[in-house]
């Protein structure tokens, strides 16, 4: 949900906020940095694990693929690319997660 204040300079949008945060904490976790990788995968972690659950098929299935996907996530940060979404990013790791450990 949007988020709007009024100020003397007009509008502002709250997502201006949460995208200077989220690339000062991808900053600090690029530069190793675990408990800014935290702040920034968590926000995420119910929705990914259901997905993992839709695409496993149960929770512990679902649990080791999340558990794999935050481990990848961690080790291949500086492959990142900040003019996408991380929340994208994250997500084709899951995916990608949960069909390798299909196969």
């Amino acid at each position: 949900m949007a988020y709007f204040s009024y100020n003397a300079g007009g509008v502002t949008h709250s997502s201006v906020a949460t995208e200077k945060n989220e690339a000062t904490l991808l900053a600090a976790a690029t530069a190793g940095n675990d408990q800014a990788f935290r702040e920034l995968f968590e926000p995420f972690s119910r929705e990914l694990a259901a997905d993992a659950y839709r695409m496993r098929g149960g929770f512990q299935d679902a649990e080791d693929a999340l558990q794999e996907t935050r481990l990848k996530a961690w080790r291949h940060l500086s492959s990142y690319e900040p003019n996408t979404s991380f929340r994208a990013w994250i997500y084709r790791i899951t995916t990608n997660t949960c069909l390798d450990m299909l196969r």
